[in-house]
């Protein structure tokens, strides 16, 4: 078994005793790199189950993954606000930052990224710091990089392909969240809203029933990402829609007991990552 990573004693740090560096060619490594940092997880590809789960401030820890395992396969994701969803017959990879611009700016220290949709006829246009690339593909040569909305679309499109009824999800992070407005398998809204108080929060999920119509007593709004049930966001929202729940984890893997200690609609997008893989 590896050894543990040192970190921030706050910060999450869950391995799993069947973990072991050994057994990292039957591994899948999901990364994500957020605004306060990194999390990364580790599934066994044999077991389909998630054994690791680590929050870190730096990269260092992740570095020191690379040099001791083998990966079967790595993937990172970003989270940011930066995304555009293109329908394929509109796309044409030369007009990927004419595209990405007309709704954000692009700086010159980035890169522009496109994800093939698995479940959806469309590409996700991002962008990702130059220099987290290098940093990332120094480490782990062949890493797959994603936008964590992309892997957020992938889960909720696996998992609900077999429920007819419309449902609105929102996945927070931090300073900003995004809203899906699915109906079964078919994708009717999808953006993303930057805030700073919850009042703007309540706002732009209301702007959405709104725009699309919806009963904010009758359609269901399923919450996960950095959000708890303390925070004013979620109390606030009960005053405007009275059917909320938070996300259960996907069910397309297992997860180890370790997990428990984590409130189920936490790191849905990271668990999801691996179906972008």
């Amino acid at each position: 078994m590896a050894a543990i990573p040192t970190i921030n004693p706050s910060s999450i740090n869950l391995f799993d005793e069947s973990f072991d560096i050994k057994k990292s060619n039957q591994y899948h490594l999901s990364i994500l790199s957020n605004k306060n940092g990194f999390v990364y997880a580790v599934l066994d590809t044999k077991t389909n189950k998630y054994l690791v789960l680590n929050e870190t401030k730096n990269i260092s820890s992740i570095c020191s993954l690379a040099e001791e395992g083998n990966w079967t396969s790595v993937s990172c994701a970003v989270a940011h606000h930066k995304c555009t969803l293109i329908p394929n017959a509109l796309f044409d990879s030369g007009s990927k930052e004419a595209l990405l611009r007309f709704n954000h700016l692009i700086k010159a220290d980035e890169k522009i990224h496109s994800d093939a949709l698995h479940n959806l006829d469309a590409k996700n246009l991002f962008t990702i710091s130059r220099k987290l690339e290098a940093d990332i593909k120094s480490q782990f040569i062949n890493a797959k990089v994603v936008h964590s909305s992309s892997a957020f679309l992938e889960g909720l499109l696996s998992q609900n392909k077999n429920n007819p009824d419309k449902k609105v999800f929102a996945n927070f992070h931090s300073g900003y969240f995004e809203i899906i407005l699915l109906e079964g398998r078919e994708l009717l809204f999808s953006n993303a809203f930057q805030y700073k108080t919850s009042e703007e929060v309540a706002y732009y999920l209301l702007f959405v029933y709104e725009q699309v119509h919806l009963n904010p007593e009758i359609i269901e709004l399923v919450l996960s990402g950095e959000i708890e049930k303390t925070h004013k966001e979620h109390s606030l929202l009960y005053t405007y829609i009275r059917n909320i729940k938070f996300a259960s984890r996907p069910d397309n893997f297992q997860f180890s007991y370790k997990f428990e200690e984590i409130p189920s609609h936490k790191f849905f997008s990271l668990f999801t990552q691996y179906l972008c893989a």
